[in-house]
């Protein structure tokens, strides 16, 4: 077979047009919301911060710890992250650090450990963990992202339940929670912490389809769920997808857990291929992986999703978080290794070699990343007419 160019698809720069709602200044809106916020207790408060990138983090959570202080309350951070950075505390330091957390940066300590205690239950057969410091504080206030969940689909998703549900209770909460079933776990576990009197408030923040805040809004008692349903709701409708149903061919250039759980939205790529025979779309033949993002650690969960993959992602993986993340959510496959090609253009090739067709008529998109949908490039065969509301990109 003759060797192929470094990329055999000539591709084509386009833009979608997407709702993109922005607050102008998020620390602003949080300084406001939080004028409107329960007075925390005095004494050690913790703030759960997980492993999804969010623009203007450090800023927010350094805003949430100054008006905690100022407040009489003695704030630390804690990593809410479930499995992520290796189920270890100096990983999961590091993972916060990757994304801007330090102690500097926020001005409270990042305190990581390793033990977690058991609160109680939240129904038979849901034990509530937590991490240590956390648990011996005296009110948890979570900060997080609310966003549609790649594998269920509940009243309450990704966002700050599940932070309490899942992440702050490190491997102990996430495995018990994907047993028991993440939909009807989370509102009980709200319940549990709610009922407790430790959790005086949180923040949930909508992303728009460009990651940014496009709305904050105070959490409490007794509102709180049907509060995050309503920004669950409207997150979806904000969450950016790709306007063709069926593709044979997509090409992610980077995947990674500070993009979503499972490196490549599921939403995006497809949930056919996490739950085979579901109906839902789009419908992708063949997805190819190039690079795993430095923020994910070497966690390379949901790279099993991928048909290929180049070596310079497979060389990147850290396959102990990887295990550990695949085996506490109970979906072994997100850890597979797919064919491992030489470089982007040789995954590109294996993927045309599966697929049976060539560059100019295969149906193709390539993405930087499944979190960004406004900017990227389509192979000949989409170029035209293309859908309504996307145009070719002369900028």
């Amino acid at each position: 077979m003759p060797p192929r160019p470094s990329d055999p698809i000539r591709w084509i720069p386009v833009r979608q047009d997407l709702p993109v709602p922005r607050v102008p200044d998020p620390v602003a809106a949080l300084r406001d919301a939080l004028g409107r916020a329960p007075r925390p207790p005095r004494g050690r408060v913790a703030v759960p911060v997980g492993s999804r990138h969010i623009p203007g983090l450090p800023e927010l959570v350094r805003e949430l710890v100054g008006w905690l202080r100022a407040e009489g309350a003695d704030p630390f951070v804690v990593p809410a992250m479930g499995t992520h950075g290796g189920a270890t505390p100096a990983g999961q330091r590091d993972t916060l650090a990757r994304l801007g957390i330090t102690g500097e940066t926020v001005g409270a300590p990042v305190v990581s450990g390793a033990e977690v205690v058991r609160l109680g239950e939240a129904a038979p057969g849901l034990p509530v963990w937590c991490d240590r410091a956390a648990a011996e504080a005296a009110a948890v206030v979570p900060l997080h992202r609310v966003k549609p969940h790649t594998a269920f689909r509940g009243v309450l998703e990704s966002g700050p339940t599940k932070l309490l549900a899942v992440g702050i209770g490190k491997a102990a909460s996430a495995r018990a929670v994907h047993r028991y079933g993440p939909a009807e776990a989370l509102p009980r576990i709200l319940s549990f912490w709610l009922a407790s009197g430790r959790l005086p408030f949180g923040i949930g923040l909508v992303p728009n389809a460009r990651g940014e805040v496009a709305h904050l809004e105070l959490l409490t008692a007794p509102s709180w769920l049907d509060a995050e349903h309503r920004l669950l709701e409207r997150a979806r409708a904000l969450a950016p997808r790709l306007p063709w149903d069926d593709l044979d061919l997509l090409v992610v250039e980077r995947i990674g857990k500070d993009i979503s759980g499972t490196g490549m939205d599921l939403h995006v790529i497809g949930l056919e291929r996490r739950f085979p025979g579901c109906g839902a779309t789009p419908r992708i033949r063949r997805v190819v992986a190039l690079g795993l993002t430095p923020a994910s650690g070497g966690n390379a969960n949901g790279v099993g999703y991928a048909d290929v993959v180049t070596r310079r992602l497979a060389d990147a993986i850290d396959w102990g978080a990887t295990y550990a993340n695949a085996r506490a959510t109970g979906f072994l496959e997100a850890a597979r290794l797919p064919y491992v090609a030489d470089d982007a253009g040789d995954a590109i090739g294996a993927a045309l070699d599966a697929l049976g067709t060539d560059a100019e008529t295969v149906r193709a998109v390539r993405i930087s990343d499944t979190g960004h949908l406004e900017r990227f490039r389509v192979s000949p065969a989409l170029a035209g007419p293309l859908p309504p509301g996307v145009h070719r990109d002369c900028g």
